[in-house]
């Protein structure tokens, strides 16, 4: 029998490939720590481990995005508790300005109005607060300031108007919405006008009804709290500047009529006697400021002028006791607000526990089943890399001339 380097080469390589493939394996086993690479293996196992990825990842995802929630509800928290604190601060200077030794003087008048402005123009920054890009009061338009302020004391009748400029659902542009809150000489009332997304003017009716469609909007996720086949029980994540400020949420807007909702943001104290307990916008934070600007102001003009002081002193006083019943009201709903903010916040933080718990529960089970273990792992890994190495050590001989190509028998 002839014997050659050929043949003893043949069958080298077949050997060599053999450990470069059980290296190659061993080598990913260390880098995946998977037992299986491909479902012929074990069927069971394998696709049973595709599940547990599949749930892995997904509980990793909704982690993620509960992060991003937590910090825009975590915005949402501040901005109550800063609006609450400004409605503090004003009422206290109410109080103090309803005594007559503080509102006899026309420049002190002034000063306490200029406060006043000063604490509504800080509420007003408040509802334009950003996170991550997002204006955490007007939605998901990154592009517009959700709400401005104009002052127009000087005008037969002094007004404040909150614009609130809010891109809907398929609109290419935003739709502004004026809220004009202004003193007829008998009541304050607030008056609603707009102009929509292609630029035609809004009547007060079709202005409330575009106001009612704002606030009625909802950021329902699924973050792991609630089914998707229940919308109910998911958590609705974004609550609208215009929400915080009448506490009315929109799970309430949308369980209302059309006709309903809209008087119930418009208020039944809308130009008539005070109603300080409804949750509208005639008792919302920005309508009570510009109220204490508006009375402190006109009361300031009477004393200027020395016209009718004794008749503008009793309806300042009248006014300003109105405004701290209604501010007490006021603040107590945006401090539920609050509250119901941070119920949902908490709700988020143990959700994030339970997935945590998931994920970890799932790993445990991944190794158990189809993971290697990382010792045994590792010493395979070296023990073919010693082989390997050592056979290619030997084939830089096979290749050299000797006399075994001639050796028979």
């Amino acid at each position: 029998m002839r014997v050659t380097a050929r043949t003893y080469y043949q069958d080298y390589a077949k050997s060599v490939g053999n450990l470069h493939g059980k290296l190659n394996e061993s080598m990913e086993q260390v880098s995946t720590g998977r037992k299986y690479k491909a479902a012929d293996e074990n069927p069971i196992a394998y696709y049973a481990g595709k599940r547990m990825d599949n749930q892995y990842m997904d509980a990793e995802s909704k982690k993620g995005i509960i992060d991003d929630v937590k910090n825009r509800l975590y915005q949402q928290e501040k901005g109550a508790l800063s609006i609450q604190e400004d409605m503090r601060a004003v009422n206290t200077k109410v109080l103090a300005i309803s005594n007559d030794s503080q509102n006899a003087n026309e420049g002190t008048v002034g000063t306490y109005e200029t406060e006043f402005t000063q604490r509504l123009h800080s509420v007003v920054n408040t509802l334009n607060s950003q996170y991550d890009n997002f204006y955490v009061y007007g939605g998901n338009d990154m592009t517009t300031v959700p709400f401005s302020l104009k002052e127009d004391l000087n005008g037969t009748n002094p007004s404040i108007t909150l614009t609130y400029t809010h891109k809907f659902p398929g609109d290419s542009k935003a739709t502004e919405l004026n809220i004009k809150y202004s003193y007829d000489g008998t009541n304050y009332k607030n008056e609603f006008s707009g102009t929509d997304a292609d630029g035609n003017a809004l009547n007060e009716n079709d202005s409330l009804k575009m106001i009612l469609s704002a606030m009625r909007e909802q950021g329902k996720m699924s973050t792991g709290y609630g089914s998707l086949r229940d919308r109910s029980t998911l958590l609705d994540t974004y609550t609208g500047g215009l929400n915080m400020i009448t506490g009315l949420s929109s799970d309430t807007l949308r369980g209302l009529s059309d006709a309903d909702a809209i008087q119930r943001i418009k208020g039944a104290s809308n130009g008539g006697p005070v109603v300080a307990e409804e949750d509208s916008l005639a008792n919302s934070p920005v309508a009570l400021m510009s109220k204490a600007i508006l009375t402190s102001h006109q009361y300031r003009e009477a004393l200027k002028t020395n016209t009718n002081v004794s008749t503008a002193k009793s309806r300042f006083h009248k006014d300003m006791s109105d405004f701290i019943n209604q501010n007490d009201d006021a603040e107590a709903r945006v401090s539920d607000s609050y509250r119901e903010l941070g119920i949902k916040y908490a709700a988020l933080e143990t959700t994030q526990s339970k997935l945590d718990i998931t994920m970890d529960t799932l790993q445990e089970e991944y190794t158990s089943k189809l993971g290697v273990d990382p010792y045994d792992a590792v010493v395979k890994m070296y023990s073919y890399q010693y082989s390997y190495n050592a056979a290619m050590k030997v084939g830089s001989n096979i290749m050299q001339s000797s006399l075994f190509d001639f050796v028979g028998r």
